[in-house]
């Protein structure tokens, strides 16, 4: 009887839970249709699965609006669940107001690449309706990206696990282009974004009629052709930039990347082989030799990424390319160097083949070729010394009274240089700072406002570090402020903008009201406001009167006047003579460059001394210093002063007295003409940054990378002293020339039994002591270092080595251990010991590739700078206009922001280790 009442009981099995829902996902359609979706590995199945899925749950995919809300509701799937919950914690942040911010916006956006999906996905988060246009019918793409620590925190925000299983796992930090774009393009399809494939986009057709913005496709009868849209996204790639948009070119010396891409079978022994995140030349010359000598390929570094394939990027040198038969002639044009028919492919294949084998220690044997989207072995040859920025990153063009915002993100906006791994990273912050831009369009702000502001963020996008970018990933957001520590978005004014905007001439009243607003912006922004400005600060001291920008600030009075009114601490204004014109300058000076980081535009003595004080030059100084006062640098207060800094500050004079400024006009080392743009000055010295170089090897300094002699004016490379410490580096060095504009040091080796030319001189070190004077070498020959010579210096083995209090107490703990320790134990003492010193070496490697970029910057600054210079004074045939007025201030206080950058590199550069 018992039995038979359990026998009618519900059966229950242990894993009657996993069971059902299992057959429940296979009874159901949808379900399945979402799981061959997440799962779908090529576009054109992520976009079959999604038709399938829309088919199943009866959803309409242009009904963008509702789309999202809709599907969540019909696909009740505990798989999905989890996805949800990622997305709607997204799409509740305060930015987007519930998608209703840019509810009337329409949005196309030009290209399916990563940083076009990726603002896709924001555009329709804010609530806009969004249509992505992709020349490709596939993502082919196997070439590997490195992700900075933001980027993959906010791909995991989006489910990037729950699309791609490996993403990150562990240490990873890369994700291939072609997986990347397929979690992208799910997301946006989620969303309610319209993805088109295999559609050209010809151009923009302006309004006529009832009709707005329209695009040109092939096909045209393609259904988005007759999309009206106000905004426009440009994400086609480096080469491919709409009307209206200049790009510059910036191109440095001579440098060929190698990428490609091997079969990864998954097996247990690939598994096994590391990656190499990035060896560059510097760092391991032993590797770089012993390649060179067993294959004959000589590389500057090498990158190993293991994801879907076997991924490798490399530089090579030409002559290696040369000597193995990958170039087959010689030219000094890059574009006919590398040209197809210059490079033998198949040599090409051996070269990468035979490098990729040897860095990975042969443990890689079988390593067969993947293809590319040709059906071709996948690998390539590039020059990445040729790179394109876009001159600004947005624009309003309106015809007969409808305004299309228009936009440019990826590549087209800033060509990456890929040693840095800066691509995917700032092409994602550019995302961000457009789907910024476009928010502020939904919102009404004026039209110049919205680009200024895009503007602005601009800037600091080819500035930008995983070291100076925030932390707190969890709080990035579109608004620039949550992502940048040192933006700011008021930096670029309405009206300098003004060029941004293209009305056309059939309606005047809308660029007459435009330009009506201009002025009005204008009488605040230009030399008037600027010299009211001084006066109100300035009044009531004694002896000062400013009435121009030029002869009443001879005295130098009215320059501690402006500096005493904002920090009294600073400057003791009783104790000055206006006669002492020349002192009074100096104190400025001194004052403005150590603390708040303004150099001087010329000498104490041109503007005491000058017949004619130059107007440009003192605009130029007093709006840095209005700016400076108006807007405090963050977490200082500028009530607060250090008191010995201030007596430093103000016994400068005495110093000058010893180093008097020369002539600002004029280059110290070359006496040639020298530009505000590319003015430098250090040791009371200006001069061309070209010719800020080392004495003894020739190689250009940087500012907090030097040492100067005083007794004779010279100036030498400083070593860094970290690789005084370095246990990689030997105690025998050589100072040697690199691009790097600091001295390297290499191990001494055997002569080359080649002859050296006559002209070659034998180059020896100078270490100057700065605490002690160096005496001037005497003129009698200075004898080659070689190893028969005595090194008189300090063995380098016995300099300290500086550890945090961390490391010390992990030190203590090892040494606290019994003395009689075996060899094991001192192994692993002297282990830690290397490993501390290694890893703040290797550390630097970013603060090297940050340099490196900011020299490419500085060459573009002073090019621009210059043309501008010599328009406004009048040098090329034309007078300037106030806008290039502005427009070159702004690029001198772009080039003071690299300048003080750099100074702050080279510092951490040079610390101890």
């Amino acid at each position: 009887r018992l039995f038979s009442l359990l026998s009618n009981l519900p059966s229950r099995r242990p894993s009657s839970s996993s069971s059902t829902m299992a057959s429940q996902d296979s009874e159901n359609p949808s379900h399945a249709a979402f799981e061959d979706f997440v799962q779908a590995q090529t576009c054109k199945d992520v976009k079959h699965h999604f038709a399938e899925l829309c088919k199943q749950l009866e959803l309409n995919p242009k009904d963008f609006r509702s789309f999202y809300a809709k599907l969540k509701e019909r696909l009740n799937y505990w798989k999905a669940k989890a996805l949800w919950t990622k997305l709607d914690k997204r799409a509740a942040h305060p930015d987007y107001q519930q998608g209703k911010v840019c509810a009337k916006n329409k949005c196309l956006v030009l290209g399916a690449g990563p940083c076009g999906l990726r603002t896709a996905i924001e555009l329709a988060l804010l609530g806009a309706q969004v249509v992505v246009l992709e020349k490709r019918e596939s993502f082919s793409r196997n070439n590997v990206l490195h992700l900075w620590p933001f980027t993959i925190c906010d791909l995991r925000v989006l489910g990037a696990k729950k699309f791609y299983g490996k993403f990150c796992c562990g240490s990873l930090d890369h994700i291939s282009i072609r997986q990347l774009q397929l979690i992208l393009l799910k997301v946006s399809l989620l969303l309610g974004v319209e993805v088109h494939t295999g559609v050209e986009f010809q151009g923009l057709i302006e309004p006529s009629g009832e009709n707005g913005w329209m695009a040109k496709l092939n096909p045209g009868s393609h259904p988005a052709a007759s999309f009206q849209f106000d905004v426009f996204i440009s994400a086609g790639g480096g080469r491919f930039v709409p009307d209206g948009f200049k790009h510059k070119e910036l191109r440095g010396k001579l440098a060929i990347g190698i990428t490609t891409n091997f079969v990864n079978r998954n097996t247990a022994a690939e598994a096994q082989v590391a990656e190499i995140s990035g060896v560059a030349r510097i760092y391991n010359q032993k590797f770089f030799q012993d390649l060179l000598t067993e294959t004959g390929i000589d590389l500057e570094n090498i990158v190993y990424y293991k994801d879907e394939t076997h991924y490798f990027v490399m530089t090579a040198k030409k002559k290696s390319l040369l000597k193995k038969g990958v170039i087959k002639q010689d030219y000094s044009d890059a574009e006919e160097l590398l040209a197809p028919a210059n490079v033998d492919h198949e040599a090409l294949c051996h070269y990468a083949h035979d490098a990729a084998y040897f860095s990975t220690g042969g443990k890689l044997p079988d390593l067969e070729f993947e293809k590319n989207h040709a059906g071709k072995a996948d690998v390539a040859m590039f020059d990445f010394t040729c790179m394109h920025r876009a001159e600004n990153a947005s624009l309003v063009r309106e015809r007969k009274g409808k305004k299309l915002l228009m936009g440019l993100v990826g590549d087209c906006l800033v060509e990456p240089f890929w040693p840095l791994g800066t691509g995917i990273a700032r092409g994602f912050l550019a995302s961000f700072d457009t789907a910024w831009m476009v928010r502020s369009w939904g919102m009404g702000v004026p039209h110049l406002k919205v680009l200024a502001e895009r503007e602005s963020a601009y800037q600091v996008l080819s500035q930008t570090t995983p070291e100076n970018t925030s932390k707190n990933y969890a709080s990035y957001s579109i608004n620039p402020k949550s992502r940048y520590t040192r933006v700011n978005l008021s930096s670029i004014l309405s009206h300098q903008v003004q060029h941004l905007y293209d009305v056309d001439k059939s309606h005047p009243s809308s660029k007459k009201q435009n330009k009506s607003s201009c002025m009005r912006q204008d009488s605040g922004g230009g030399f008037e406001e600027l010299l009211k400005w001084c006066q109100k600060h300035t009044t009531g001291y004694k002896n000062v009167n400013v009435k121009d920008l030029t002869q009443s600030w001879r005295s130098g009075l009215a320059l501690c006047a402006l500096i005493h009114h904002f920090r009294p601490q600073l400057i003791d204004m009783s104790s000055l003579d206006e006669s002492s014109a020349v002192h009074n300058n100096q104190l400025a000076f001194s004052i403005l460059e150590k603390e708040l980081g303004i150099p001087p535009v010329m000498s104490a003595s041109d503007l005491a001394n000058t017949g004619q004080i130059d107007k440009l030059s003192m605009v130029l100084y007093l709006t840095q210093i209005q700016k400076a006062f108006t807007v405090p640098a963050k977490g200082k207060n500028p009530k607060k002063c250090d008191t010995t800094v201030a007596q430093r500050v103000e016994r400068a004079p005495e110093a000058a007295t010893v180093v008097p400024m020369t002539n600002s006009e004029e280059c110290y080392f070359c006496g040639q003409r020298v530009y505000v743009l590319e003015r430098i000055s250090a040791e009371g010295k200006f001069f061309h940054r070209s010719c800020f170089t080392c004495h003894q090897c020739s190689i250009t300094l940087r500012l907090g990378g030097y040492t100067f002699d005083p007794t004779t004016g010279e100036v030498f490379g400083q070593i860094p002293r970290y690789l005084l410490a370095c246990p990689l580096s030997s105690t025998s060095t050589v100072c040697t020339s690199t691009s790097r504009g600091w001295p390297r040091l290499s191990r001494q080796t055997t002569p080359s039994p080649q002859p050296s030319p006559p002209t070659a001189k034998p180059r020896t070190l100078h270490i100057l002591n700065p605490s002690t004077p160096e005496k001037h070498p005497s003129p009698t020959p200075t004898k080659e270092i070689s190893k028969t010579a005595p090194d008189s210096r300090p063995k380098q083995s016995l300099r300290k080595l500086q550890l945090t209090d961390e490391e010390k107490t992990q030190l203590v703990n090892l040494q606290s251990l019994s003395a009689d320790s075996d060899s094991e134990t001192c192994n692993k003492y002297i282990i830690m010991l290397f490993s501390f010193s290694l890893s703040r070496f290797c550390g630097l490697q970013s603060i090297q590739r940050r340099l490196e970029e900011i020299e490419v910057a500085f060459k573009d600054l002073e090019g621009k700078g210059v043309e501008l210079e010599q328009t406004l004074r009048g040098e090329a045939g034309s007078s300037g206009s106030p806008d290039m007025i502005e427009q070159w201030i702004q690029l001198v206080h772009e080039k003071n922001a690299l300048v003080s950058e750099e100074s702050d590199l080279m510092v951490r550069y040079n610390k101890p280790v």
